[in-house]
């Protein structure tokens, strides 16, 4: 199965649409790898640095999540945006997944109004590369007043609620900053200047999802 990654430039409906702010309504349950996981990498058996190898852990998520525009394991998303786009309305942090969608924006009389995918006021494609949302066929995004921050949309992505669904690579992304962050606690090696391992650099560009921001 061929994988299509939005961001050609010259077709605006494929371009993710900016947003003014993005939040992160729930924090993931869990981790994409465990503490034992992390540990055994680090060769540590000792529980005294189990809460600094957590701590870890959780800055190697938010980090990959952030370099690769990603999300590892379930979270809710919040975006506000200005308005609604001529095209469909991309969302950032995929893969995105098959729950409901709200949408609630400021209508001609300031007044809140809200849509979901739920009720089919639109239509949702999960199975993009981003996730997006657009209207019904035939059909057109509400009007809305058009000031700033007036359209929020509230999605759910991730590849799972566990970390078991994460990709291999990714988690041994992960792996690999713990264990190079656990060993190297100072920003600077003695004499010399060390940036994250080659490594992670090759790996975190075979897991990114193609050009389409």
């Amino acid at each position: 199965m061929t994988t299509v990654h939005f961001g050609t430039p010259q077709y605006p409906e494929t371009q993710l649409t900016p947003y003014r702010s993005l939040i992160r309504v729930t924090q993931p349950l869990v981790e994409p790898v465990t503490l034992r996981q992390a540990k055994s990498h680090c060769r540590v058996d000792a529980s005294d640095s189990d809460a600094y190898i957590a701590s870890l852990i959780s800055t190697a998520r938010e980090y990959v999540e952030n370099q690769l525009d990603t999300t590892l394991v379930t979270t809710v998303w919040q975006a506000r945006y200005d308005g609604f786009p001529l095209w469909p309305l991309l969302l950032p942090r995929p893969p995105m997944a098959a729950a409901n969608v709200t949408v609630t924006y400021k209508d001609v009389a300031a007044s809140t109004q809200t849509i979901t995918s739920a009720g089919n006021d639109f239509l949702v494609d999960e199975k993009a590369i981003p996730g997006r949302i657009l209207p019904q066929y035939n059909g057109n995004w509400p009007v809305p007043r058009g000031d700033e921050g007036c359209v929020t949309v509230q999605w759910t992505a991730g590849y799972g609620d566990s970390g078991e669904s994460t990709p291999p690579t990714i988690k041994h992304i992960i792996l690999l900053l713990v264990g190079h962050w656990f060993s190297s606690r100072e920003p600077f090696a003695q004499g010399a200047m060390n940036p994250v391992p080659l490594t992670v650099e090759t790996l975190m560009a075979h897991a990114g999802w193609g050009g389409y921001r």
